[in-house]
């Protein structure tokens, strides 16, 4: 592992980017790293080592400083110059687990550096920076998986590193084509995290008609989900205790009724005697819930007209008062 050697000042001109594209866009921690170091300078400096003619820095960590620096018309920047090369720099800077937290698919870009770039093994790299060998190939499958198309519009901060892992990912496995056109989507129209869960898991219960209506326009098929769900609700509540009893003692009807008419085909005593007995049993169990089900609104009717009754009663005896 590389070693904090020294922290020093630098122009920003003397900066070699070479790790500029592993690190994901993000418009509103630019802004507030802005805000910072214009109310209180730089504070932490950013992570680099030693090009390999001397002259010049390559910077390992500290691209969102880098940006706002610029930004804030600052020359110069403050960096920790590591000992070592870039590859024991970077193994260093995945180690630190606490430091700060990484979205997945920067995790997965300088990890595929390790990999292609300085032939390093799976399994060395985890053992370097205290994962398992599977857990750093997962990372390295969720980039490489994903189209060149969805990869620069989560790096660029136009969809979110879950929409890629969770959906556009899988997805893109099964049709390529449908990911990139949900993409381009969701690029110009984004959907909630919550919203495009629910896209994807009606997606994949759907047919090609649906599938492509679901494409073609993702927030107005949201937008009709949501309004059946809201209607769907509302007569649920309408409807109230009443309404779902009656609705059930329906289906009951309908399914008994389908019964008598198959029973005749499918009742043999002497063809598969365990299934008829099966039969017997659960024909019993329904007679008796249907027995109990009528106790029940007999009593409830006879309480209601007791109630009745008795209010008759009370009327009377405060007329005859009066």
């Amino acid at each position: 592992m590389a070693e904090s050697s020294l922290i020093k000042e630098v122009d920003i001109h003397l900066l070699e980017l070479r790790y500029g594209h592993t690190r994901v866009q993000n418009d509103r921690a630019s802004l507030r790293m802005q805000n910072s170091i214009n109310s209180h300078g730089q504070i932490v400096p950013a992570l680099a080592v030693a090009s390999e003619d001397g002259n010049r820095f390559v910077l390992i960590d500290g691209y969102l400083r880098l940006k706002a620096l610029v930004a804030c018309g600052h020359d110069c920047i403050n960096l920790q110059v590591m000992d070592g090369n870039e590859q024991a720099a970077l193994l260093t800077l995945l180690a630190r687990n606490n430091d700060r937290q990484w979205e997945a698919i920067e995790e997965a870009a300088m990890l595929y550096e390790l990999h292609s770039r300085f032939s390093c093994s799976f399994g060395e790299i985890g053992e370097k920076i205290g994962k398992d060998k599977s857990w750093v190939k997962r990372r390295v499958d969720l980039l490489t998986d994903l189209p060149e198309e969805i990869t620069q519009a989560v790096m660029t901060g136009k969809l979110s590193t879950w929409a890629a892992s969770r959906v556009l990912a899988p997805l893109s496995r099964a049709n390529a084509e449908d990911a990139n056109q949900l993409t381009k989507k969701l690029i110009k129209d984004p959907l909630s995290t919550r919203d495009l869960a629910l896209l994807y898991e009606h997606y994949k219960k759907s047919n090609r008609v649906v599938r492509d209506r679901i494409i073609s326009d993702p927030a107005l098929f949201i937008k009709a989900v949501r309004q059946q769900d809201q209607e769907k609700t509302a007569k649920e509540i309408n409807d109230g205790p009443e309404g779902k009893c009656l609705k059930d003692i329906t289906v009951v009807c309908h399914i008994l009724k389908r019964l008598t008419q198959t029973a005749a085909y499918a009742f043999y005593p002497e063809k598969g005697a365990f299934k008829c007995r099966q039969m017997q049993i659960w024909i019993k169990k329904a007679e008796q819930y249907l027995i109990e089900l009528k106790e029940m609104t007999r009593r409830k009717e006879h309480d209601q007209t007791s109630k009745k009754g008795v209010d008759s009663g009370d009327e009377r005896q405060k007329c005859e008062c009066a």
